[in-house]
């Protein structure tokens, strides 16, 4: 999406350096460590009981400069995220994208935290409107979604959701960050220590259930690939979910490379219960998977679709990505089509987010990502079809260095929404997780503050700290539920 990406520095209070990240991350910068042209440099001074923030923005030879004073006691983040945005559009001649102010992953729990103290829908467009700078349209697409949202986040304290992180995958894709790792290339000693640490790791959250009475109604199983696992490991894994967890109203399993689901899997996935499968082609042409590394054909994804279809899943769900190299909207109009000849319940629209980490962020194929207004007219076709076909938009987020006007978003069909899918992103619930990379989130007793676990993303680095992040976890856990989170 940002073929000419820039660097920022900042120089100030580091309590203060995630919130700059965040706004110029939205802006499309990226951090000073970075080896980029610098675009900008953002400068935060307390001087006698007041800040004084600087900014300077460097286009086309010029160099931008503008500086502005407030006192401490002004919700100093609030102010640095207003006049860092409202300086890059009088550097730019650029006006508000349509998220006014919200620069953040989550647009719509702003909207959650309104309805938990306005009743009046229109007073919540309102102040959307008028104090956010939500362009009026976005607002009652947000006051929308989170009126469909709320049955799943206003549940009981004590029901939570379960995810499982497997981050291994079958081949690395182009445009991909997860730090996933091959799994055909790995020791097997390597993976069974793995599968064991991650077995110990569902037991030990199962038990923290037992204990103090928590409910899982969801399970998400995601990567990576978990489906590249083999198959005595995977059912290791299922078998942990199902023997330890009852009453589970949704399991979804992420399977979104038809070359690691052959009828073995799938049979063993719903042998254990699984209801939802994501089948996450990210695009339909071949010449357009061959260049990410996608290493299987358009029509495996057919007949992956085809297979899950005559074994029962309940809800399938595809994943397509507009903005990748060399896409045009023609394109993402064949990528429609398809969906709207195979219905699938959920369909999910990712716009490219180009990440550090990704090898396309310093390949040569970088320069042939389409630009913004070809991938805005891709989103709205998306959105234009899937609507006349029946499907609602029902939990949307944004990315670092995705174009300012963009977002990630679920649609289904009625009666089809994945709880899990909104519950995670409004962070209403607690998710109990497992896995590398994963994050436990307890939820408060205010409902709204979160207490968070975070695992290792590397695999041996999570075998050797499993012990320790488990016994963090539970003293966590004791005191959310055992009722002391102070």
């Amino acid at each position: 999406m940002i073929p000419d990406l820039q660097a920022y520095h900042y120089d100030g209070p580091a309590e203060f350096h995630a919130i700059v990240g965040q706004i110029m991350a939205y802006l499309g910068y990226a951090g000073g460590h970075e080896p980029l042209p610098v675009g900008s440099e953002i400068v935060l001074k307390e001087v006698e009981g007041r800040y004084v923030l600087e900014g300077w923005f460097y286009r086309e030879g010029m160099r931008w400069h503008s500086q502005a004073a407030f006192l401490e006691k002004d919700e100093p983040g609030r102010v640095i995220k207003n006049l860092i945005l409202h300086w890059h559009q009088r550097c730019y001649g650029t006006a508000y994208s349509r998220w006014g102010t919200l620069t953040g992953v989550r647009p719509t729990k702003l909207v959650h935290h309104l309805r938990d103290q306005e009743d009046d829908e229109k007073r919540i467009t309102d102040i959307l409107v008028s104090q956010y700078h939500v362009q009026p349209d976005t607002a009652q697409y947000l006051v929308t979604m989170t009126r469909l949202q709320r049955p799943y986040i206003e549940r009981p304290v004590h029901d939570a959701a379960l995810y499982i992180g497997i981050p291994y995958c079958p081949s690395h894709c182009l445009y991909c960050s997860f730090p996933s790792r091959l799994a055909g290339a790995e020791a097997q000693p390597v993976m069974e220590r793995f599968i064991r640490a991650v077995v110990q790791d569902i037991h030990d959250i199962a038990a923290l259930c037992r204990q103090y009475d928590i409910h899982i109604r969801s399970v998400y199983i995601g990567g990576g690939t978990p489906t590249c696992l083999p198959l005595d490991g995977q059912e290791a894994v299922l078998r942990a979910v199902a023997g330890n967890f009852g009453n589970i109203e949704e399991w979804t399993v992420e399977a979104g490379r038809p070359d690691t689901t052959g009828k073995d899997v799938l049979a063993l996935l719903r042998r254990y219960g699984v209801n939802r499968i994501s089948v996450n082609p990210q695009t339909m042409q071949q010449h357009l998977l061959d260049l990410l590394g996608r290493r299987h054909r358009v029509e495996d994804v057919f007949a992956m679709f085809s297979r899950c279809r005559s074994m029962g899943f309940s809800v399938i769900n595809m994943d397509f990505i507009a903005g990748l190299p060399e896409q045009t909207l023609a394109d993402m109009q064949e990528n429609m089509e398809i969906v709207c000849q195979l219905h699938p319940e959920n369909v999910t629209i990712h716009t490219l987010a180009l990440k550090k980490r990704a090898p396309l962020f310093h390949h040569p194929l970088r320069q042939h990502i389409p630009p913004a207004a070809e991938v805005s007219r891709m989103i709205h076709y998306c959105e234009e079809i899937l609507q006349q076909h029946g499907y609602i938009p029902y939990y949307m987020y944004r990315q670092k260095y995705m174009a300012g006007s963009f977002a990630n978003v679920g649609y289904a069909q009625s009666g089809t929404i994945s709880q899990y899918n909104i519950q995670m992103m409004e962070e209403r619930q607690t998710i109990l997780s497992a896995g590398p990379g994963s994050t436990t989130k307890f939820l408060s007793h205010d409902g709204h503050s979160l207490k968070k676990i975070y695992m290792p993303k590397d695999p041996e680095a999570y075998v050797q700290a499993l012990s320790e992040r488990m016994r963090q976890r539970r003293h966590l856990c004791a005191m959310i539920y055992g009722g002391d989170d102070r």
